[in-house]
């Protein structure tokens, strides 16, 4: 992961040197987005040890799909609401059988934005987070697939930043522009029981659980993504 952060850091870098020489002169207001929409990849590393049933790896992959929009202004500053939908899955196994899991994590909250250059701001976030984790064990001897789901519940802190990259021709502000928007921070989650057992009328009448301890999908993490600005 830490390759990624670094090249992504450089694409970054420079992305903000062309767009800030070519936009530096324009006006800051039609730079402040009203609404916002995004479409990402979130890569987690998550270094807790009931993960490793799910994964010869740290890394958890979800695409992300996230949506804003300003409330308030106030010369480089503003403070804008946004949410973010992130999906992501592993599969490997344990005690020699097939695992997967799947996650949807929602994050929604404010993020308060400085705008450095009318092209280029930086950005922090503190978001609540909600996540459902379905973990599934397929049970060769009993003959049935074990289910765990759950939610869990944390947060989401960090910082970025957004370089615009393009701006339809015209003279209206609220014509569309594209950004590409980088950050980095810390996903806390509660733990889940990795308890597992057949959904109800599967498998034996009485069915001994299997227990796999428990999972928190903690960890840092980094997302890319580009966005469509109104």
């Amino acid at each position: 992961m830490s390759a990624r952060f670094g090249l992504s850091s450089a694409l970054l870098g420079a992305l903000l040197l062309a767009a800030a020489s070519a936009h530096a002169a324009e006006p800051l207001a039609s730079h402040q987005p009203y609404l916002q929409a995004s479409l990402g990849v979130r890569m987690s590393k998550v270094s807790d040890a009931g993960f490793d049933a799910f994964a010869d790896s740290d890394e958890l992959t979800q695409v992300s799909l996230g949506l804003g929009g300003t409330l308030l202004r106030f010369q480089r500053f503003s403070l804008a609401a946004v949410g973010f939908w992130d999906y992501g899955a592993r599969s490997s196994t344990a005690r020699g059988s097939a695992t997967d899991l799947d996650v949807h994590r929602l994050t929604i909250g404010p993020e308060l934005r400085y705008h450095l250059l009318p092209p280029l701001y930086f950005f922090v976030n503190a978001l609540p987070a909600f996540a459902h984790s379905s973990a599934s064990l397929d049970d060769g001897v009993a003959e049935v697939t074990r289910y765990a789901r759950h939610w869990s519940y944390g947060v989401d802190v960090a910082g970025g930043a957004a370089v615009e990259l393009y701006a339809a021709p015209g003279e209206n502000r609220f014509r569309p522009r594209l950004w590409a928007i980088a950050e980095g921070g810390y996903g806390y989650l509660g733990s889940t029981s990795l308890e597992m057992k057949p959904d109800a009328g599967q498998g034996p009448q009485r069915p001994a659980a299997v227990d796999l301890g428990s999972l928190s999908l903690a960890g840092p993490y980094l997302r890319v993504s580009a966005a469509v600005g109104f």
